[in-house]
């Protein structure tokens, strides 16, 4: 039996957001993610916003409230089925600069390998298809040393 899935979103409700024993970054923080909407969060160095995409991605918990991805509460997920449906791309990311580009987006498939679904032609469609999406389908056969900044970035979105 398959489980329909419901696009309402990314949410968090009334989140309360720290690291370790220190006081808490975010306090009751309640923000709603709509499917097709742009949200872009802005504000001063060091207000939290790196924190609460940590902790929406459930990089980092949250120590009260819920973070939810269509109906779902993200701590409840499985680690593979929330990395197949959201991703997080840290502002600096490092990889191998001998690693091929192709090689480099082939790792944002992880997620969806298993001891009985082992790499297919479905998932050289879907490497392609990222890699079109993001404009970096040029950069078949480069390292990724070799790359400029924004080409690196967009090879980590095509990942992502």
């Amino acid at each position: 039996m398959t489980k329909s899935v419901v696009n309402r979103g990314l949410s968090a409700r009334d989140i309360v957001v720290g690291y370790g024993k220190n006081a808490p970054i975010l306090e009751g923080l309640t923000l709603d993610v709509l499917p097709g909407e742009l949200t872009v969060i802005i504000g001063p160095n060091a207000c939290g916003k790196s924190t609460l995409l940590r902790s929406l991605a459930r990089v980092l918990g949250v120590r009260s409230g819920v973070v939810e991805l269509d109906g779902q509460s993200v701590a409840d997920m499985n680690q593979k089925a929330l990395a197949r449906r959201l991703g997080l791309l840290a502002q600096s990311s490092v990889a191998p600069g001998d690693m091929l580009v192709e090689d480099l987006v082939a790792r944002g498939r992880y997620p969806y390998q298993s001891l009985v679904h082992q790499w297919s032609s479905r998932d050289d469609e879907a490497v392609a298809r990222a890699m079109g999406d993001a404009g970096v389908r040029d950069l078949v056969g480069r390292r990724v040393g070799e790359l400029s900044g924004g080409q690196r970035q967009r090879v980590w979105i095509a990942m992502s």
